[in-house]
């Protein structure tokens, strides 16, 4: 006799009817959501024709490091957006087309130790029309988007790259000794590394003194459209995360950090990067040794459990103390697009990140969304539970969790959303906002300090404010450091043949270079630390910070993010037996010792949430990016992954919910049950509920009205 049921129910034909019926849902549950829409700051239209606001990277600059022909730029972003796909080929003029002499030569590390220096190739740009492609999974690239960027002459972009500025200047002092405000070097292949040019005390009080910090008399993006703050509501959404209050001051402990609550707690840099897993040969005694040749180990160690094979915390390191892009040569070289990928130098040993350099080279070569998957990998071999809301482990233990809701359910989640986040922050990027580096707007400040401001056309008055907004003391030590790192040269790989004094350097109006001392006096470059600067794309949105969004909101999406008995308790971050977990590495990064100063628990959503922090500003440490490019890439990136969690939740064939926090600190409840429309609850942080519309456009500028197709 056959089996009752033996076999699925529905099969055949009756199922793949069904499976286009659930092909449908998720087509109506996305079209459901509102389309974001996309404004720009406006910059682009008015400060043509040299466009000294926008990412010109690549293309061909003058001495002054200014666009050599605009409608180079004006063909360069008909080639983005135009349906005509071949643009790039036939109709783009590059640097190297336009046949540009680089003036540095470089030596590659992995060369042999006689090898000559070499003339860069150029670099392309990275993927520059992926924003047009269609995402057939969670929301379409063009459906989500982000606010306009900060303007050059705002408060904000003023304190924004005030920020990347000091940052550059404590690259290597360690991150403990900037929360307690001082500035003592790091830097392990120097006999004396002596001190930043600015402690972390120093710097915090300076910028609380600047109008966007102190409240006095910032001055807006839109200066039309602001309260009694004098900021618009994008800008004051910013202000408030770098405190969690509407006048509070940074500190040392805060600077530098994310844009929740549980990212200001605490070490600076999340657990999640620090500690491993405890092996499958059972506990160590939390003393194996480097690298990981032992069979025990406990998560003090920092090797993550990868099957049979280890991933070791400790990361490579660029070499201590050595900046990149300080001279005007190598900078303007650069901005042409020379490739000096290949010259950086590291040091001997790895070690646990201690300094901001450590987290520079993390984020310079991490495979995207590798911070996620260890996080994942150390949550499940912490045995935190998924959701109370998913079926799988059942009440009885009948079931268990594997394929659905167990390891490969959440591993392959942080790296599917991983390239829908991509595609989205490029569309951002390149189709829209167009927003220059860091580096490029160093290169202005450093034409306004020489008094070329001219040169920058009728933006020129903003780059005067921004350069006379930032404190003067800053700006020294930014020109003392440059001084430093010049007198490095020869360490950097880098061969700049040609004399600075007399053919790199900007031209003034009558066609003389500036005076090399003058240059010297005034250098306002900012200190990179890639010898190739910045990617080949612009700034705002960050892909690292999309890519961070999305799947640390699938991390705590999918494991249980509160106390079994109090849903209102975020779940605390310890080991199996319940003890805390609090580490931070010792004075040399060698050795994860526990952390006496931090009295409380972590959790683990607020570690999570470090984790997207640390990730998307040590781009910010590196001089790549600005901390708005980070804290709407991650919001954006959020809602990605819930528009993939929202598609994906009536398909299971049993009833789920999970409930995590935002980036903004609202309590957000999905819930769907098999062949329904699913459900989306957000209740801010003060327990108000909120329209899950209006969520989903909280932080761009309105809704594109689309028509009922």
């Amino acid at each position: 006799m056959k089996l009752l049921f033996s076999e699925p129910d529905p099969a055949g034909s009756e199922r793949s009817r069904q499976a286009k019926v659930f092909r449908d849902l998720a087509t109506e549950i996305s079209r459901l959501q509102p389309q974001a829409l996309t404004r720009t700051n406006n910059e682009e239209s008015d400060h043509g024709p040299q466009y000294p606001a926008n990412f010109t990277k690549g293309l061909l600059h003058d001495k002054c490091g200014l666009l050599g022909f605009p409608e180079d730029y004006r063909c360069f972003v008909e080639a983005i957006n135009s349906p005509d796909r071949n643009l790039f080929e036939k109709h783009v003029q590059t640097a190297r087309t336009r046949e540009v002499i680089y003036n540095c030569k470089f030596t590659r590390i992995c060369d042999a130790d006689d090898a000559t220096a070499q003339t860069p190739n150029w670099r392309g740009w990275e993927s520059p029309r992926s924003g047009h492609v269609f995402e057939l999974q969670g929301p379409d690239a063009g459906a989500v988007g982000m606010a306009p960027a900060p303007r050059v002459g705002s408060s904000e972009l003023t304190a924004e790259m005030t920020e990347v500025y000091a940052l550059a200047i404590l690259r290597d002092v360690p991150f403990t000794v900037i929360c307690d405000g001082g500035d003592q070097r790091l830097c392990v292949s120097r006999k004396n590394p002596g001190k930043a040019q600015l402690s972390a005390e120093r710097i915090v009080h300076l910028l609380n003194k600047m109008p966007f910090y102190s409240g006095k008399n910032p001055i807006s993006s839109t200066p039309h459209n602001t309260d009694e703050t004098n900021l618009n509501r994008f800008e004051r959404n910013r202000r408030f995360a770098r405190t969690q209050s509407l006048n509070g001051k940074l500190t040392p402990a805060t600077i530098f950090r994310g844009s929740t609550k549980g990212a200001l707690i605490g070490p600076y840099i999340s657990q999640f990067m620090l500690i491993g897993t405890q092996s499958l040969a059972c506990k160590g005694d939390g003393k194996s040794s480097f690298p990981g040749t032992d069979a025990s180990f406990d998560l003090q160690d920092g090797f993550i459990q990868y099957g049979s094979l280890i991933i070791d915390q400790r990361t490579l390191t660029h070499e201590n103390c050595v900046d990149y892009m300080t001279d005007w040569c190598s900078w303007l070289d650069v901005q042409n697009g020379a490739d000096f990928r290949g010259a950086d130098q590291f040091e001997e040993k790895r070690r646990f990140i201690t300094t901001p350099r450590d987290l520079v080279t993390y984020v310079h070569y991490d495979a995207l969304y590798e911070a996620y998957l260890n996080a994942g990998l150390i949550l499940l071999g912490l045995q935190v539970p998924a959701s109370k809301g998913f079926p799988e482990p059942s009440p009885s233990g009948h079931r268990d969790a594997f394929v659905t809701f167990g390891g490969p359910h959440i591993l392959s989640l942080v790296t599917e959303v991983a390239t829908r986040c991509l595609k989205a922050v490029r569309r951002q990027k390149f189709n829209y906002h167009r927003r220059g580096r860091p580096e490029a707007l160093a290169g202005r400040l450093t034409l306004a300090s020489l008094g070329l401001d001219e040169k920058l056309g009728c933006a020129g008055a903003a780059f005067n404010g921004l350069l006379n907004e930032i404190p003067e003391v800053i700006r020294d030590a930014i020109i003392k450091h440059n001084h430093a790192q010049n007198e490095l040269s020869g360490a950097r790989n880098l061969d700049c043949s040609r004399d600075c004094s007399e053919d790199c350097l900007p031209e003034k109006e009558e066609g003389e270079p500036v005076d090399a001392t003058e240059f010297e006096q005034r250098n306002l470059l900012l200190p990179m630390a890639f010898p190739e600067g910045s990617p080949m794309h612009p700034s705002y949105g960050a892909g690292h910070a999309t890519v961070a969004g999305g799947c640390v909101t699938m991390l705590k999406a999918f494991f249980e993010m509160y106390e079994d008995c109090d849903s209102g308790v975020e779940r605390p971050l310890c080991t199996p037996d319940g003890q805390p977990i609090v580490f931070v590495p010792n004075s040399d990064g060698s050795r994860l010792v526990k952390d006496t100063k931090f009295k409380k628990k972590l959790t683990i959503q607020g570690e999570l949430d470090k984790l997207v922090a640390n990730i998307s500003i040590g781009r910010n440490m590196a001089g790549v990016h600005y901390y708005s490019d980070y804290y709407d890439s991650i919001r954006m990136g959020e809602r990605i992954a819930v528009g993939i969690l929202l598609e994906q939740s009536p398909t299971y064939g049993d009833a789920v919910e999970t409930k995590f926090k935002s980036f903004d600190g609202d309590l957000i409840t999905i819930s769907g049950e098999a062949g329904s429309c699913p459900s989306l609850s957000v209740l801010d942080s003060n327990g108000n509920p909120v329209s899950p519309s209006d969520w989903w456009l909280r932080h761009v500028s309105g809704q594109e009205i689309s028509e009922d197709f």
